[in-house]
Parts: structure tokens; sequence; C-alpha cells
């Protein structure tokens, strides 16, 4: 921390025309820049005291030096984010004012204006809160050159997530768990559902901004929609003036507006998919209207003067409740930087409510139409894998937010109270739903296995019984095909001559007597071709002669049983 303080004073000094004895510029070291190649952090900021501190780190920590491969055509220009400011004095718990900075050099000369007017260290008495749409370098730049935070900030919030099955070459892990403190900062990944004009393919998909996942559900039917679960990233972090104040940065990301794979529309009429039509645009919305507010219901005079809700992208949602719901806190909460992230963890907790109630709505559908015709097994045998896939997904997701939040998982809180700003109350009933979800889709996948083994049985059964029709057919004709090269069908016994007769009386002969052999070896032998009748019968008699006999429960080989 010292060292941190120590570089920012001198680089903000160096920019003044002063020195301090006690800064330290800290420069990258010779092998950051092998080549000619571009310079270590580079890809995540602009060139300065932010890029140089990023290039000193990479060694402890090698995900600093390159950015996510899937962003190597989406790089992070100044038109890929937004600033927003939400400024508050440190005697008001109410009234936040909003300030939005659209190009990054209005940034860059706001904290200019700090440094001089609160000196180096900008120890101000207020509250301040930078909440960051998307990322573009300048704007790291200028946040990163002012707070010095650790950069492993902004570089957790560039990965992608993309589910692949070959390994990805970034690291996207949580940092060591001793290392953790939620109180200074935090990472939360979450997802959001989003419903699209248009039902289209069931295939992966990427926002064009972000590069995160888009895990498509395959519509119902007679639904002219689809319903999309979005990868999302949150990232909190904070820090103390020594005037009572406290700085606090976000980073959320945008809302989707284009998909970054071309989407294919389901024709109705031909069954099939169609390449979406450019001049057909394809919407999205949130699902069911947005997820339900976790603040205090108003009363009915105050209902109706409450703004609304925006339900359009964290940005504008965290906007809405600091504006207009800082008040729910109290003035001793907001003496603390921390508590400022309940509403970041409350809209989190939100998101996953409403994927916990989206999957509880989709295995019922699937349950039913076990209980229905078997049709298009391997479409629902699908989308229950899907579901058991993205349940432990989310549920590794929800670990990781006990762990970044500080919330220990095994020992759940069962105690009965009631306070809307109790985030981990909502996390351990999301966990728990997932972890039952989960266990409920594997079942049906077992179920779904019985039905299918009984639907490939009946299949086989089927084949056999035409293989007996088959076989009754040759147990007709082999007899006479035998009788006739028997007799070889020449001279007396060729058709029209006297002896002709003799060749249909032996052949006849030879197919009742074929029957009979059949049909006494078919009741006389069991299922593995032992002789039951009349041996065994005879031999359980001469042991006990005065006993009845035991009823025979054998079950013949059903050669003429077409039930």
């Amino acid at each position: 921390m010292l060292h941190m303080q120590n570089l920012h004073g001198g680089l903000a000094n160096g920019a003044r025309g002063r020195t301090r004895s006690d800064a330290r510029i800290v420069a990258p070291s010779p092998e950051t820049q092998p080549g000619g190649e571009q310079a270590i952090g580079t890809w995540l900021c602009e060139e300065g005291p932010y890029q140089k501190y990023i290039a000193a780190l990479s060694g402890s920590n090698p995900s600093l030096k390159k950015a996510d491969p899937n962003n190597k055509d989406h790089p992070l220009t100044d038109n890929n984010a937004l600033v927003v400011l939400l400024e508050l004095p440190s005697t008001e718990n109410s009234g936040f004012s909003k300030t939005e900075f659209r190009a990054p050099q209005d940034l860059a000369e706001h904290f200019q204006d700090v440094r001089t007017a609160y000196g180096v260290d900008a120890n101000h008495g207020r509250r301040r809160i930078y909440v960051m749409e998307g990322l573009a370098k300048k704007y790291i730049a200028a946040l990163g050159g002012h707070f010095m935070m650790d950069p492993a900030f902004f570089q957790r919030q560039e990965r992608t997530c993309v589910w692949s099955n070959d390994f990805t070459p970034v690291s996207d892990a949580l940092p060591h768990p001793s290392l953790l403190d939620p109180e200074k900062s935090f990472h939360l990944q979450y997802c959001e559902l989003r419903q699209f004009s248009k039902a289209i393919e069931n295939k992966p998909y990427f926002c064009n901004r972000t590069m995160r996942h888009v895990g498509m559900t395959p519509p119902r039917h007679k639904e002219d929609s689809t319903i999309g679960i979005l990868r999302r990233k949150v990232s909190w972090w904070s820090r103390k003036t020594s005037n009572g104040g406290w700085d606090v940065v976000i980073l959320c990301d945008p809302q989707l507006a284009e998909l970054n794979t071309e989407p294919r529309e389901f024709n109705k009429f031909s069954r099939r998919y169609t390449n979406l039509k450019q001049s057909d645009p394809l919407l999205n919305t949130p699902f069911q209207e947005g997820y339900v507010d976790f603040v205090p219901s108003a009363s009915h005079f105050m209902a109706a003067e409450r703004p609304k809700h925006p339900h359009s992208s964290m940005l504008r949602d965290l906007i809405h409740y600091y504006t207009n719901h800082s008040d729910l806190l109290t003035a001793d909460d907001w003496t603390e930087p921390s508590k400022s992230s309940v509403f970041v963890k409350k809209i989190v907790a939100a998101h996953y409510l409403q994927l916990v109630d989206y999957i509880k709505a989709m295995l019922p559908s699937l349950e039913l139409r076990l209980e229905s015709a078997w049709v298009e097994e391997q479409e629902q045998w699908k989308s229950l894998q899907t579901i058991s896939r993205r349940c432990g997904n989310y549920r590794d997701d929800v670990e990781d937010t006990f762990l970044s939040l500080g919330y220990p998982i095994e020992e759940l809180n069962s105690e009965r109270r009631v306070d809307w700003k109790d985030c981990r109350k909502d996390f351990e009933y999301i966990y728990r739903r997932l972890k039952i979800l989960k266990e409920r889709a594997d079942t049906l996948m077992q179920s779904m296995t019985g039905l299918a083994s009984i639907a490939g049985n009946r299949q086989n059964l089927e084949e056999a019984k035409r293989a007996k029709r088959l076989n009754l057919l040759a147990l007709l004709f082999v007899p006479l095909a035998y009788t006739s090269s028997l007799f070889s069908m020449q001279d007396d016994y060729a058709p029209n001559k006297g002896s002709f007769w003799v060749y249909w009386v032996s052949a006849l002969s030879v197919v009742v007597l074929t029957y009979l052999t059949t049909l006494v070896l078919d009741q006389a032998l069991d299922d593995a071709a032992q002789w039951e009748l009349p041996f065994r019968r005879l031999r359980g008699q001469k042991h006990n002669l005065n006993a009845e006999p035991a009823p025979q429960k054998r079950r013949g080989t059903g050669f003429y049983n077409f039930k």
C-alpha cells in the first residue's frame, strides 16, 4: 500500500514539475518489450504511469501481459465505455448529484481539478461513486492513474468467460482467498435473462461489445420468441479519505445491443432455421419486463410519486437506486464505503432469483413431456443436459460470490429476520435452489435414460415379431422345397403325371411333422434352452411321491406368441 502511494505521489508531482525524495517511479523490466513488441499493459490502457505500473506487476501476475484472445477483434476503444460520477456531501445520506463523462478527456480534467483542489492524495470530504460501463483504454488510464488500484481489478472485468472445449490461454480465476477483502474490493459474475423478438436458433452467441457468452434456450411450442441467458460481470472497489469521505469505483457491462454471431430465425412454415434478414431487427428486452424490485414497497400515498424503475442496464439501475433510494440507508451506513455496495449485491441477487425461477419453470415442462408420448427425445435430452450443466456453472459462480463477499458456505444462515439489506440470505437461497435444480435435472436425465431403453426395447420387439413371421413362412416352404428335391420331380412324380399326388402327400406330412416338432420344442424348452417337460416333473415326483406336484411356472420361448 505504501508502495502504491509513493508511486502515485511521485507521478502526480512529476506532472506539476516537482519532485519528492520519497517518490519512486517503477519502470518495467527490460524483458517486458522483447523484439520491439507492444509494451506490456498497453492492451488495457494507454502508455503512461498506470501502464508502467501494470508492466511492473506483470511478473507476479502473468495474466496482465495480454488481453483475452476473444477480444482481439474488439479492442477497448474510447466509444466502448461511459463513466458516470455520483457525488454526495459527507454530511448527507441522500441527494446524489450525477455527472456523465462521455469523453475520456473530461474525466482526466476532472481528476486534475480534484488533485489541484485537494492535493496529491485527494483527501476530500465527499462521497463519490464512479460507475464505468464497458471498458476503454483512456478511461482506464484516467481511473487507474488517479487511484492506482490493482490492475487485476480491470483485467478480471475484461475476461470473457467463454465456454469452450479448449483451455483458454488467459486466466480468469479468483486470487488467493487469503487476499480477498470484500470491504475493499470484490468481483461478481451473474446472468441476465433477455427475451428476443424472434425465435432464433439454439446455438452459442456472444455480445458484440463484451464478447460474453449468450446462451440461447430452445423456443417452446407456439412461441415466437427466444430467451437468452447473458453472462455478466460487475466489480466494486473503494478507498477512504482522511476527511470523512470515500471513493468507490464500479465496473459493469453494457447492455446487449448486437450479437456477434449471425442469428438464424425459425420459420414456422418450413420448420427450419433461416438467416435473419438485415431489414428485420432483432430486438431484446428484459425477460418478463425485468426483475422484482428489492427495496421495501412504498405506501399507497407515495407509490405513484416514486420514479419508475428503468430495467435497462446495470449502470442505469445503479443510478436509479443511488439517486432515488439512498435515503433507505442510515447516516451511519454511509460513513463506510462498503455499505454503498448493497445495491450492487442486491441487483446481482435479483438477476439470480429470476434465473432460478426460469429454470424452475422449464423443468416441469420437460417432466410433463415424459408423461406424454415419447417424441423429440433427443431435443429433450439436450435440454436437460444443458440445464444440468448450466446449474453446475451457476453454482460455481455463486460459490465464488460467497468467497468474494466473505460469506461462509458451510454455515448457511437459518435465522429468521427481515432486512432488505441482508444480501447473504438472498445468495444462500440462490445457492440452495441451484443445488436442488441440478439434482432434479440429473434425476430427470436418469428417468429419460430408462425411457429411452424402453423405447429401444419396444423397437427391438417389433423387429423380432417381423422376424417370427418370416420364420413361419420358412417353416412352410422349407419342407416343400426339401420334398421336391428328394423326389427330384421327374418321371412319374413330375407335375401332371400319375404319381404327382405322392409329392403332395409327402410334403404336407413333412410340414405337419415339422410344425408339431417346433410346437413341442417351444413348450418343452425354457429361455435357457434347457429341457423341462416331462423329465423335471418326473424327477420331482421321485423325491416326494405323496406330495402334490407343484405348478410349473415356466415361460415359453414365445415362438408362436405375437402379442
